[in-house]
């Protein structure tokens, strides 16, 4: 790869403000990681259920199922920065207070999955917010190299944070990493003062109309565009049949490979360190044409993916299983990502990124929930065999619909 191809990677992140955005964001998600691993290795070993692990993640994704759209719709209506703020600064409390409770040992499994809920009802406002922001604050022709780098920022976080965790859970305990997620919030709070964000004004000051007709005219907008409506669905499906098998992974670290909380943490960095090469890779296409082709193509080796790990017994197989499981997801997440934020009028971004986060997390809780349950049952194996091949199922369905919606040269 040449010096000039390569810079085609970091277009985006020559702009400052766009530069210490993303660097807040990674070293706050790098925390946000580092409690993931252990409150999940937390409420296993409390409640030695896989029932219960579908549960806190039912709890944390349930509000976005409920408030993310009408996220959207305040993302396209107030003042963004000072939102984000809030959210974040209500998110650094959770964490904190998390730490304390667990530190003097007053914790108990709901006081978890309370404030679960809690951390989901703010990110079903601060993730449209975000996302917006992203395109607010470079310029439009970086915009692709920007979502595709924020992207992978996201996944290196993916890939360093559960290391990190599970080292600080041998050296400090768990309270520690909730305490280490409180401070990286600090990060992207700093980052939000010091960036140059543009007031929405026009969104602000014009004739607004009802919640509720707001987020309709964002909806019939996105209905009306067949190939991204499609997408939505397979983030849905994915969200239900796909994701879910992340939350069981505590399950395969402790009792399916034996690896216990350090192997845990080794699991979730295979599948960021597909993600962040996804990411890279979808930063260096930018704009270029026919990328949505590949969509459904990433969709495939993902199921793929899910399959293998399902039947693997052997600690290598399943890391590589985990590996390109992450590249697809984020290869076909972030395709369908920029293709919305490069097609949607500025004033509908907020609510056509409230669709996007809302399938690909308003379904969610629902497939942790149905994860957790079936695994009780039937196994969390049999269980990730059995999402793999549905999900497999609908892509064949959804697949068949798009090529309808792709000129012949591109399907």
């Amino acid at each position: 790869m040449s010096a000039q191809q390569a810079g085609r990677i970091v277009l985006a992140f020559e702009q400052r403000d766009f530069r210490y955005f993303l660097l807040g964001a990674f070293l706050s998600n790098i925390g946000s990681w580092m409690q993931s691993i252990a409150q999940a290795w937390l409420v296993f070993q409390m409640t030695n259920s896989a029932f219960y692990l579908g549960l806190d993640g039912f709890a944390n994704t349930i509000p976005i199922a409920i408030f993310t759209l009408m996220g959207g719709v305040i993302a396209d209506r107030f003042d963004r920065r000072p939102l984000l703020i809030f959210t974040q600064c209500l998110q650094l409390t959770f964490a904190l207070a998390l730490g304390i409770l667990i530190q003097t040992h007053h914790i108990r499994v709901w006081h978890v999955i309370g404030f679960s809920f809690l951390t989901g009802l703010t990110q079903a406002v601060a993730w449209p917010v975000y996302q917006t922001v992203v395109a607010n604050i470079v310029k439009r022709e970086h915009l692709s190299n920007a979502i595709a780098l924020n992207s992978t920022q996201f996944n290196m976080a993916r890939m360093i944070g559960p290391v990190l965790g599970a080292m600080a859970l041998g050296a400090f305990g768990t309270a520690g990493c909730f305490y280490a997620n409180s401070v990286s919030f600090l990060a992207v709070i700093i980052a939000l003062l010091v960036v140059h964000i543009p007031h929405n004004r026009h969104d602000v000051t014009q004739g607004r109309p009802g919640y509720f007709t707001a987020f309709k005219e964002g909806f019939v907008y996105m209905r009306s565009q067949g190939m991204l409506f499609w997408m939505l669905m397979i983030l849905a499906a994915s969200s239900v049949l796909g994701v879910p098998m992340m939350t069981l992974l505590p399950v395969f670290a402790r009792d399916i490979l034996k690896i216990g909380a350090p192997g845990y943490g080794v699991l979730m960095g295979a599948f960021g360190t597909g993600a962040v090469i996804s990411g890279l890779l979808v930063a260096f296409w930018g704009n270029a044409a026919g990328r949505e082709k590949y969509v459904m193509r990433f969709v495939f080796v993902f199921v793929a993916s899910m399959i293998v790990f399902s039947l693997s017994r052997n600690l290598l197989l399943s890391l590589m299983a985990l590996f390109f499981a992450g590249f697809a997801m984020v290869g076909f997440a972030s395709i369908i990502y920029t293709l919305i934020q490069t097609n949607v009028p500025d004033h509908l971004r907020g609510r056509a990124m409230s669709l996007f986060v809302f399938s690909f997390g308003g379904f969610m809780p629902f497939g942790n929930l149905m994860a957790g349950f079936l695994a009780k049952h039937i196994q969390a194996p049999h269980t990730v065999l059995l999402q793999g091949l549905l999900f497999g199922a609908f892509a064949v369905f959804v697949h068949q619909r798009v090529k309808q919606t792709l000129p012949s040269s591109a399907s």
